[in-house]
């Protein structure tokens, strides 16, 4: 089965109508990028295991942007097939 080049593909209804995604889920993915503000980071003390936080601080970002990305993509998919069936169901009363 061949895909259809990227211009010719359907844009989902929701982006469509808008034009951009402006989701407050997409805010999670400022989180991660605060692992770069490595003043707020740049410490000896507390340490975890004998690592100092600045260590076990960008250990931690690793899982923490993993989960908000995830839950980032898992809310932009469930908007999507909600825009996706409510336009599949606004075209089978047309017909």
């Amino acid at each position: 089965m061949t895909e259809q080049p990227m211009s010719e593909q359907r844009i989902p209804a929701a982006r469509a109508r808008h034009g951009t995604d402006r989701s407050p889920w997409n805010l999670l993915l400022l989180v991660p990028l605060l692992m770069l503000v490595t003043p707020l980071w740049n410490h000896d003390e507390p340490r975890l295991f004998g690592l100092p936080m600045f260590y076990w601080s960008q250990f931690l970002f690793v899982p923490l942007g993993v989960v908000c990305v995830g839950l980032v993509v898992r809310a932009a998919n469930r908007r999507e097939r909600a825009a996706t069936e409510h336009a599949a169901e606004g075209n089978e009363g047309k017909h």
